[in-house]
């Protein structure tokens, strides 16, 4: 049991991973090679040329949100995250609608991870021969689950460790993507600085959808039972973990743009903006180190993604919120067993879904997407009116401070979920956008029933859950 109603998992008491691995778990639920190969060009039809710029703001914004989220992960550790934090920090309920959309949101991403690395292996390997169809993308798909999902379960050392080489592998191919493009066109761009070109409006916009990109790096608190000292450990890679990618981010924006200034195409027109340099540059080999970068990466988040549901299932079932037979642990190897097991039936039924009804892959990406941000923008919310709330209340130093950050994030965040629900979209992420906001209303009721009729189900989740 661990102080403050946290739970431990694991067959020791907290010393299971290191810091480095701790960080490589956060930053595989980022997935930042996505950004430069897929979702730049999102940003850039707005940012143009200071994309660079949208990138940078969010990530100071990001880093605050990090700084409100690391508080509550040092008060109060749990594997369950911000289900439990809020809990503490603002009511149950606001915990039970944060746990509920966090598991979905993580559910969406795990759905989509293994079919779109099974989409970019697929294009990886048609440098060497032809090969196409939904049925290939499936089948690396199910691998991509099946080989993450036993490394999940032997133990969260061994499947960190992996996502972390994983997700080094990733970067370090965009990043010789990078070194050769600054080769070619070399690193001056006047057009970049000149801020007399500077317009609010699309910058807004820019700024609006950069800003999903960091999401994810609150999933290092979900490792808090499997951390040495996690109450400092957990909020400094909480930080860390924003401005490291933010850092990628804001180069790989300027050297995409500054490559893309002497291309035909847009970088906003661009689906495959990477691809697009290697070829204007003589060398389109190259880009086959994006697709395996993406290929690499969206198999470091099913890792991740997995450990991260599986250990907020395991709390909340511990809270009562969800069945008791989530509260299991594996004899042998100390992981939430039971709870990877369904999550892996869950994906593996969703891909023969998609294979069947031959599906498109990125339809499928960007419908999940959509959920997953919108889980993202909540979760952040309540956790910048929890924090300072939390620290009013007991009076502490830091109380003014959050406020401050509180009063700067909260207003953008809120501004960024108007935006994505309000006009509708169509499709599936409009779909996708009515769950969400069913799913938080049905939970919402929820609560209030249980505060109304059955108030010791809510006082259960503030209380410390002995392990089975």
């Amino acid at each position: 049991m661990r102080k403050g109603g946290g739970v431990t998992l694991g067959r020791t008491s907290g010393d299971r991973i290191n810091v480095s691995e701790l960080w490589g778990h956060a930053v595989a639920n980022i997935t930042p090679s996505a950004m430069p190969a897929v979702t730049i060009s999102l940003v850039a039809i707005h940012g143009g040329s200071f994309t660079w710029l949208a990138y940078a703001l969010i990530g100071v914004l990001m880093t605050l949100v990090a700084l409100q989220v690391g508080i509550l992960a040092r008060h109060f550790p749990s594997p369950g995250s911000l289900f439990f934090y809020l809990s503490k920090a603002l009511h149950p309920i606001a915990g039970m609608v944060a746990g509920f959309t966090m598991m979905a949101g993580y559910l969406g991403a795990l759905a989509a991870a293994p079919l779109l690395g099974g989409l970019f292996v697929e294009q990886a390997l048609r440098f060497f021969w032809p090969v196409s169809g939904v049925g290939w993308i499936a089948g690396i798909g199910v691998l991509y689950l099946l080989v993450a999902w036993r490394l999940a379960l032997r133990g969260i050392e061994i499947s960190a460790r992996w996502g972390l080489w994983v997700e080094i592998f990733s970067i370090l191919c965009i990043v010789f993507i990078a070194a050769a493009t600054l080769w070619h066109f070399g690193w001056r761009d006047p057009a970049q600085w000149n801020f007399h070109r500077l317009h609010t409006a699309p910058l807004a916009q820019a700024l609006i959808l950069s800003l999903l990109a960091y999401g994810g790096f609150e999933t290092a608190g979900n490792l808090a039972g499997e951390t040495s000292a996690s109450r400092t450990a957990i909020p400094r890679v909480m930080v860390l973990s924003v401005l490291m990618v933010g850092g990628f981010f804001v180069a790989m924006a300027y050297i995409e743009v500054l490559a893309f200034a002497q291309i035909p195409t847009p970088l906003g027109d661009s689906a495959a903006p990477l691809n697009a340099i290697a070829k204007a540059i003589g060398h389109p080999w190259l880009g086959i180190f994006s697709d395996l970068a993406m290929a690499t990466a969206a198999f470091s988040a099913t890792i991740a993604t997995l450990n991260s549901i599986s250990r907020i299932l395991y709390s909340m079932a511990g809270h009562g919120v969800i069945p008791r037979f989530f509260h299991h642990r594996d004899v042998r190897h100390g992981t939430p067993a039971r709870a990877l097991r369904v999550l892996a039936a869950i994906v593996l039924i969703g891909m023969a879904v998609v294979t069947l009804w031959k599906i498109p892959i990125l339809s499928v990406v960007g419908t999940f997407g959509t959920f997953t941000g919108l889980a993202f923008l909540l979760i952040y919310g309540l956790a910048n009116v929890a924090t300072p709330w939390f620290l009013f209340r007991q009076r502490h130093a830091w109380r003014w401070i959050s406020l401050i950050i509180a009063c700067i994030s909260l207003p953008l965040l809120i501004k960024v979920t108007a935006v994505s629900l309000w006009p509708l979209p169509v499709g599936g992420e409009g779909a996708a956008s009515l769950l969400f906001i069913a799913l938080v209303m049905v939970i919402f009721f929820w609560g209030l029933y249980w505060a109304a009729f059955r108030p010791e189900h809510l006082r259960h989740i503030l209380v410390a859950v002995d392990e089975p």
